[in-house]
Order: structure tokens, then C-alpha cells, then sequence
């Protein structure tokens, strides 16, 4: 944890607006500024005060109306505090809204210039950057257009890598990253890392609280322009779920479970439609010549081309590799990696146990399907897939030999990085016991217990005087109990 002097330090920041009932109440309160208050108070902040250390990652998080945008304006400069004060560094960039900051008739390049003077970074600079700029974005010829043709998705791009290139000591970004797809977050967060790790203070404001407890170190919760909580992120996410998270169960009645198809229905002839497989012209892969990927499909429990599943549905993902070289034994693997670029999931067919042919001859074609259960957090996930072989004398003693020797005995053929995404959401249909299965980025197997005791210490029975957890009961006496 970063322990230098603060680079942000907020003391009693309050701001308060006037509200009139009338336009023309307005206007007589500035002619008649001693007379009757004609207008009421609204604190939108009150007596907020925290501090950001260099190298830290600090999320702020409420409902609507809680207060975030206009503290994040006012550490942006564009607000003053009605009371307290903000110490700031001048190299503070912001993302507050898409578009800001640039001048709509000057191309992306221009708007480089323009956002560097105002930060005061000379020109020279700023041309030497310019390169790392245009691939960061990779907008192509949209660069030396004029930004007012631009989409949402280009005005990210393009801002993002402005702002990140420049290397300010602070960063403040607004639901911005919520426009990107799930590979350009992927790219932004490893940008977001680089950052960090020079000594760049992120501050991050949010809705989707897996970013802000997994990204941040620290959070400040806000409620009715007040602070709640200002701590270890994980904890401030708690925190804020614990107030809404009764309110969002769906109350809907729950529809019947429809069992997973047998995985052995691959071997035996099911294959996905061929509006199920995906577009892979563009999906970056190193191959050694032995096989090439030719398919991938991604499916739901049914067989059919899903990329939107709830938790703890099942995601059926198949493969279909083509052996030009005589091989021994194919292992074939899958990762599923968030948009923070980490691994939440990663497993071969070594590991699942299944049936694997102790020689694959060229011209044969490798079906493989990974039926997955997505016991992860809500949000957007990309997959790689991998293709190996090992020989048959390894894979017969694979339970005696240790990962490094198994994995270094391997031979990798075919590697393919983000070959496709899709997206976990929140459950709307079973809901039982409670919408969100778990906290954090994986539900591990596991179980728990809860005893209650009496008030002389002993634990209450059921109805018919035996202890209500069964024989099991003396097992869970805590010491001395």
C-alpha cells in the first residue's frame, strides 16, 4: 500500500446549491441579495474529507443523487467548494464526459495539442507521443478527422489514450470505461496498471461495483452527499451492496431447470449449428504447423449460440482443430479471463479426466467442448483456448509426475487469446436463497453452518428435545462451550 504524502487530500468539502421554485425568484434574490431567502438549500456535500496517496487506485461509490458527480467536478476544477478545500497537483487530467475538451471541428490529432497545452506539456513532447496516441486508440484514418463525425466508443478510445499517454499525476475517470467493449476495458486496465505502478493516483467512479472492489485499493462511499465508509474497497463494495441488495432480487417465480447435455453427445455426433461458430479472421493465433483451430462455437446448456448467461448457468464451448502431423495424445484447454485482464478460470482436458485417444494421426479432426459453470461475478469475459500433446507414456503416468514435469514434457501447438466473449449477468429467474450466489471474482465448492445458543449457554433444541443440528451439534462447541 502506497505510504507517501498525500497527492490528494480533501478536508471538510461541502457544496451546497440553491434551489427556487420560480426562474424570477432567482433573479430577485441577485437584486435584493440582503432581503428574505427566496431560495432553498440543498447540500449536495457534506463534510467530506479523505486522502489519495501516490500509486493508489481510489473508487468512490453511491446511488444516484449520493454526491459522486459533483465531488469528481470538484477535483477536476470545474466546481469550488462552497466550504472546505482540495489540494491538488496541477497535472490532474479528468474523463468526465465523453467528448469534453475537444474541439469538435479539429481532427483527433489537433486534440492532442489542445489537451497537452492545457495540461502544459510542451509540443516536442507531445509529437514524440504521438505514435503510442494513434495505436492506443486504433481508430485508423478516424484520427485526422474531425472528432464531431466520432462515435461514443471513438471519443473513448481517443480520450483514454490521451490522457493516459500524457502520464498525469492524477487520473479521474467517470463511468467512462462503461462504453468500451470488454477487450478495450482489458487494454485500459493494463494501461491503468502501468500507471499505477509509475506512481499516478486513479480515482474511479462507478456503478459496477466488481470494477471498483477488484481495481481499487481504497473506496469512499458516499450517501446523501455524506460519507459512510472510507476504507479498504472490498469492504466499501460490502457496504453499499448490503443497503440495495434486498431491493434488486427479482420477484419473479422460477423456471425449470433444464438439464446440461451429456458431454459424451460431442463424441457421438452433436455439433452446434453453423450460425453458432464465431468469426475468428481477426482472433490473434501462434501455431506451430501440427493443427489449426478451424471452429469455435459458444453455447448455452441447450446447444444453442448464447453470449449472454446468468449466474451459474452453464456455458458450453466448442472446439474443432485440424491435425496435419501426426500427434500422440491432444490435450486441449480453456481460460476465461475478466476485464481486468485476470485468469478467473483455467482448465485442460488432463484436468477435467475425460477420455483422450493415445494417437491422433494426421488428417483427423479433434472435436472438444468444455461445459463450464459460470459460478463467477457479473460482467463481460473473454476466453482463450490452447492445443497441446504429450506422449502416451506421459499421459499413462500423468498422476505420478509433478505440473512442472507434466507441463515442460508438453508440446504447445496452437494458442488462441481472446477467441471470443460473452457476459455473465445477475439471476432474474431462481433466485433462491438470494439473487447474488457469492462476492468476489469465483464461488468456491464449501459450506457453512450457524448455531444459536441459549442465553445459559446451551444450544436450543427442536421440537423434540434434541439438539437441532443432529449428532453433528457437538462438533461445532466452540472452546470451553
Amino acid at each position: 500500500m502506497p505510504s507517501e504524502s498525500p497527492i490528494i487530500a480533501a478536508r471538510g468539502v461541502s457544496k451546497m446549491y440553491e434551489l427556487y421554485r420560480r426562474p424570477q425568484d432567482r433573479l430577485r434574490q441577485m437584486l435584493l441579495p440582503g432581503g428574505k431567502p427566496l431560495f432553498r438549500e440543498h447540500w449536495a456535500l457534506r463534510d467530506v474529507s479523505f486522502e489519495v496517496r501516490p500509486g493508489e487506485a481510489f473508487g468512490i461509490i453511491g446511488k444516484n443523487g449520493a454526491g459522486k458527480s459533483t465531488l469528481l467536478q470538484i477535483l477536476a476544477g470545474v466546481l469550488e467548494p462552497t466550504a472546505g478545500e482540495v489540494t491538488l497537483p496541477e497535472r490532474t487530467t479528468a474523463l468526465l464526459e465523453l467528448g469534453s475538451g475537444f474541439k469538435p471541428e479539429f481532427t483527433g490529432r489537433q486534440n492532442v495539442f489542445v489537451n497537452a497545452a492545457v495540461l502544459g506539456i510542451p509540443r516536442g513532447v507531445v509529437a514524440a507521443k504521438m505514435d503510442d496516441i494513434a495505436a492506443f486508440a486504433d481508430i485508423g484514418p478516424h484520427f485526422d478527422q474531425p472528432v464531431k463525425t466520432y462515435s461514443s466508443g471513438m471519443f473513448l478510445r481517443l480520450a483514454f489514450a490521451v490522457t493516459t499517454s500524457l502520464e498525469p499525476e492524477v487520473l479521474i475517470i467517470d463511468e467512462a470505461l462503461a462504453v468500451g467493449d470488454v477487450f478495450f476495458r482489458q487494454k485500459c486496465y493494463q494501461r491503468l496498471e502501468g500507471l499505477l505502478a509509475r506512481g499516478t493516483v486513479v480515482v474511479l467512479v462507478s456503478h459496477a461495483m466488481n470494477d471498483v472492489a477488484q481495481f481499487c485499493h481504497r473506496a469512499l462511499f458516499l450517501e446523501r452527499g455524506k460519507v459512510v465508509f472510507c476504507g479498504d474497497a472490498a469492504a466499501a463494495v460490502k457496504r453499499y451492496m448490503v443497503g440495495g441488495a434486498v431491493a434488486a432480487a427479482a420477484a419473479t417465480a422460477p423456471s425449470p431447470q433444464v438439464p446440461v447435455l451429456p458431454a459424451e453427445e460431442a463424441a457421438e455426433g452433436f455439433w452446434p449449428a453453423p450460425e453458432a461458430f464465431l468469426d475468428l479472421e481477426h482472433v490473434a493465433a501462434a501455431e506451430n504447423g501440427f493443427a489449426t483451430l478451424a471452429e469455435v462455437a459458444v453455447c448455452d446448456a441447450w446447444g444453442q449460440p448464447c453470449r449472454a448467461f446468468e449466474q451459474g448457468e452453464t456455458v458450453s464451448i466448442f472446439c474443432r482443430y485440424l491435425v496435419s502431423h501426426d500427434i500422440e495424445v491432444a490435450v486441449a484447454g480453456v481460460e476465461l479471463i475478466n476485464d481486468k485482464r485476470v485468469i478467473v478460470f483455467g482448465k485442460n482436458t488432463l484436468q477435467f479426466d475425460c477420455e483422450h485417444p493415445l494417437a491422433t494421426p494426421a488428417g483427423a479432426a479433434v472435436r472438444v467442448r468444455f461445459d463450464v459453470t459460470l459460478a463467477l461475478a457479473p460482467g463481460e469475459y473473454t476466453f482463450n483456448l490452447g492445443f497441446s500433446t504429450i506422449s502416451r507414456e506421459d499421459f499413462e503416468r500423468r498422476a505420478a509426475l509433478s505440473h512442472q514435469e507434466l507441463e515442460s514434457r508438453a508440446t504447445v501447438i496452437s494458442i488462441l487469446t481472446r477467441a471470443g466473449d460473452f457476459m455473465v449477468t445477475f439471476r432474474s429467474r431462481d433466485t433462491t436463497p438470494v439473487q447474488l450466489t457469492h462476492h468476489g471474482l469465483a464461488n468456491l465448492p464449501g459450506q457453512a453452518s450457524l448455531v444459536l445458543y441459549g442465553a445459559g449457554g446451551d444450544r436450543d433444541t427442536d421440537t423434540d428435545g434434541e439438539d437441532a443440528f443432529g449428532d453433528q451439534g457437538a462438533a461445532l462447541d466452540p472452546p470451553g462451550g
